[in-house]
């Protein structure tokens, strides 16, 4: 303050908020709601980073609104930037497939939506006070801008989608992927709440039953490390398969805990199993 008790421009001011008198609200900036109004003032009091998420929120409703989910509402049909083109590409290629995979051990599916991106990390007071004075002429213009800054990012959006779920329905039909079966084993031991389980697998004509850590089976993995297995049994599976050998989904039969089955291979493999281990001058138990 001044000698007299008055503020001038030279005490440095800083943007606090808005008091809106025909809404009768008070929009403060984080922190000063509390210390101004603490809760007996008269009017409502809103902060101002409360307000960033409200507005940022209803631009992207529009934007959504506007572009309806159909790639033909954009202003491009065309991805022109050679950056954007090898993403797409290592996307298609790569990118879709390891999505897929992180969905299904989710339990979640493409869901084929256009999703707007609008955000601000702070509010300037000059677009603050535009949204204060016309919010639908605010929100409408930043929305038609958010679109022609970013159509071709938006484009982008449409083609990986497309990979996507095509990934995932040619994933989803081939029901002999071992994505499937590692995704099965995953849910059944962590169901059972086991630590420790019993697992018996076939490779090359041989069979063997080894325990192991349950967490070491679980999730997508290219195949299972012999690490977690004790000592003993470590020695037997090297003994038997080879010093330098793990398994893999296709490999296990079967997964015990206690005398309760976990998991057990599908008939089919199962069946294939048999009749590898008879060919190899073995017999099933």
């Amino acid at each position: 303050m001044e000698a007299d008790g008055c503020i001038s421009w030279k005490n440095g001011l800083t943007f606090c908020g808005v008091h809106d008198i025909g809404k009768k609200t008070l929009y403060l900036t984080k922190g000063l709601s509390t210390i101004l109004t603490d809760g007996q003032a008269p009017f409502a009091a809103r902060a101002i980073p409360s307000m960033v998420d409200e507005i940022c929120a209803k631009i992207n409703q529009r934007v959504e609104e506007i572009i309806a989910n159909d790639r033909s509402n954009l202003p491009t049909q065309i991805v022109s930037s050679g950056q954007a083109k090898r993403d797409l590409q290592y996307y298609q290629d790569y990118g879709a497939k390891e999505t897929v995979i992180c969905q299904i051990f989710a339990n979640q599916a493409p869901d084929g939506q256009f999703h707007s991106d609008y955000i601000l990390n702070e509010l300037p007071e000059a677009a603050f006070m535009a949204w204060l004075q016309d919010p639908e002429g605010f929100i409408e213009t930043e929305a038609d801008q958010h679109i022609k800054i970013n159509q071709e990012k938006f484009l982008l959006q449409f083609l990986k989608d497309d990979a996507l779920l095509a990934e995932y329905q040619a994933l989803m039909q081939d029901t002999e992927n071992p994505i499937h079966r590692m995704k099965a084993i995953t849910e059944a031991l962590k169901a059972s709440g086991a630590k420790t389980v019993t697992v018996t697998v076939e490779k090359d004509g041989k069979e063997l039953t080894f325990k192991t850590a349950a967490n070491s089976l679980t999730g997508h993995r290219n195949y299972y490390s012999t690490y977690d297995i004790p000592a003993q049994d470590r020695r037997e599976f090297e003994q038997l398969f080879g010093r330098s050998a793990n398994y893999s989904a296709e490999d296990i039969i079967r997964i015990t805990y206690g005398k309760k089955t976990l998991y057990e291979a599908p008939p089919i493999q199962a069946e294939d199993m048999a009749e590898r281990i008879e060919m190899g001058g073995m017999q099933l138990g």
